[in-house]
């Protein structure tokens, strides 16, 4: 009888170890180990995260290429070969059309106002119907693009003939229609780029100009509202169903609107340590669009935001969405 009591009570020990051992995700990051997106944004809140459920989950970040680069990591995310990602949107094609809503331009300066609304419009149900693969954790965006040029540029006129590098098909539209020659190619080839003469500026956010050392092909940097890239953290919809209630309940305490803005606080001092840490190298000059020019450039880039409305579904709710919502942030609404 005592061995028999025995083995029920190691019976009855295994399912409550096995209950003990921890739910692991892995979180992939294309962005160097280093990145503030890891080191600012992505680490904390997987610290808090865990903080809150408890010893029941364990997320470990994945930084660098290891299980997906800017590319391919939204797919990685579907197929399960990492439960939670942060990625950006212009690596994936036309996939997410109504998203891009945030980079039309002169909408505002803010990443936080940009981000938070962004999340809102998609919790508005009005771009919702792009997300039914995964289960979107967060959104959020990147600093406004401005120009980083050889040459002092400060009216559309100064832009003519000018080669620019660009990352994207809605920032080459705008080089366009501002008289600028785009050139589109992928961040870490605009150094070269520049060096070598193929292009005399780059269109891009100062998050960008310190990583890929653009300070040091260019001297000239004027901020203009141009758009702001928009990003993502997504979790596998399977994974995220298998959670106890626990886990669960942690993710969702910090994700949503509350991680929107938080990554949103990010870019925005990323945004600032770019700027600030160029404005203190010799030989550079910092200057913004004066308000007559800005007028000048919003009638130049209004066809832009036209072709936007009419080639995305219900491209003119959801531009009126994020405009209300930026409103509405600003207010502190």
């Amino acid at each position: 009888m005592k061995r028999q009591s025995a083995f029920v009570a190691l019976a009855l020990l295994v399912p409550l170890a096995a209950a003990a051992d921890p739910v692991t995700l892995k979180f992939a990051s294309p962005a160097p180990p280093m990145s503030q997106v890891n080191t600012w944004g992505i680490t904390p809140w997987i610290e808090d995260v865990q903080k809150a459920a408890g010893p029941e989950l364990e997320i470990k970040l994945f930084a660098g290429p290891a299980l997906g680069n800017f590319n391919n990591v939204y797919d990685r995310t579907i197929n399960g070969v990492t439960e939670i990602s942060f990625g950006v949107f212009g690596s994936m094609g036309g996939e997410f059309p109504r998203t891009e809503v945030s980079s039309m331009p002169f909408q505002t300066d803010s990443d936080v106002e940009a981000s938070v609304a962004l999340w809102r419009v998609l919790q508005n149900g009005l771009i919702a119907e792009e997300y039914a693969r995964v289960k979107p954790l967060g959104l959020f965006t990147f600093p406004a693009s401005g120009f980083h040029t050889r040459k002092e540029v400060k009216t559309a006129e100064d832009l003519k003939g000018l080669k620019m590098a660009v990352f994207g098909r809605l920032g080459a539209r705008e080089i366009e229609l501002l008289g600028a020659t785009p050139i589109t190619m992928t961040p870490a080839d605009a150094y070269q780029a520049a060096e070598r003469g193929l292009v005399q500026a780059v269109m891009v956010g100062w998050s960008a100009v310190l990583p890929f050392k653009l300070h040091e092909v260019t001297n000239f940097h004027l901020e203009a509202s141009l758009g702001q890239a928009p990003a993502f953290v997504f979790m596998n919809k399977d994974a995220y169903a298998r959670l106890s209630d626990g886990a669960k309940k942690a993710i969702d305490k910090f994700s949503y609107e509350a991680l929107s803005r938080r990554m949103g606080e990010v870019t925005d001092k990323q945004d600032e340590l770019g700027r600030s840490t160029v404005k203190n190298i010799p030989n550079h000059t910092i200057y913004k669009l004066p308000p007559a020019e800005a007028d000048a450039w919003k009638k130049l880039l209004a066809p832009m935001i036209q072709e936007w409305t009419k080639a995305v579904p219900n491209g003119e709710a959801v531009l009126a969405s994020y405009r209300q919502e930026l409103a509405n942030v600003r207010a502190g609404r």
